[in-house]
């Protein structure tokens, strides 16, 4: 049965990834170009930058990062399955990665008075030295967005045929988990393409 701290992991999950997804959609829109996506992204900040909403969002990822170490504490993480394993090595990269992305966005607001356009994430994914560090950086934080959905998809729809007998086979359930991970290898790559200058110069 799911603890309180589980539910509210959960609530405050959904409601990031409600926001990843117009993240991830914006992302994409710059496949079209940089303008196109800045074009994007001002519609949506809209939503997001809406002071009620924005720090709705950021409570929420700071009580990701608190319940999810939370929860890696009290379970442990020896002799888990490979799911929560994954589960928990996602998770825990997400959270160090929210710590830094959430802390350099706020002072290049706040502190530096930059945009935090298409620019301020693709000039340091094409310049050298940095892109050494914020390829790998960038890419790992999105594959680790769609493992930990993928984890939580596949915990959660095995626990239901095991509680409730339902007649959906494991195979299913493995092959709709599959069906995650590779539609976001797909975005990760795209998203990736994009940013280090793949597709069009940047800078």
């Amino acid at each position: 049965m799911s603890t309180t701290l589980q539910k509210f992991h959960r609530f405050s999950g959904i409601i990031i990834a409600s926001f990843l997804l117009l993240h991830f959609t914006n992302h994409l829109f710059a496949l079209a170009g940089p303008e196109t996506h800045i074009e994007v992204m001002k519609v949506f900040r809209k939503i997001y930058r809406f002071p009620p909403v924005e720090i709705l969002l950021l409570a929420c990822v700071a009580s990701q990062i608190i319940s999810g170490v939370t929860l890696i504490v009290k379970k442990g993480f020896r002799k888990k399955p490979l799911a929560v394993k994954l589960q928990i090595l996602s998770g825990g990269y997400l959270a160090l990665f929210l710590i830094n992305h959430v802390m350099a966005v706020m002072m290049a607001r706040y502190q530096w008075h930059i945009d935090t356009d298409f620019f301020f994430a693709a000039n340091v994914a094409v310049q050298y030295p940095q892109k050494l560090f914020f390829i790998p950086y960038y890419t790992l934080s999105l594959i680790s967005v769609f493992t930990h959905i993928a984890c939580v998809h596949y915990l959660k729809r095995s626990a239901v045929i095991t509680s409730t007998g339902k007649q959906v086979t494991e195979n299913r359930v493995k092959n709709e988990t599959t069906g995650i991970l590779i539609f976001g290898a797909i975005v990760t790559i795209l998203i990736m393409l994009t940013f280090t200058g793949v597709f069009y110069k940047i800078g």
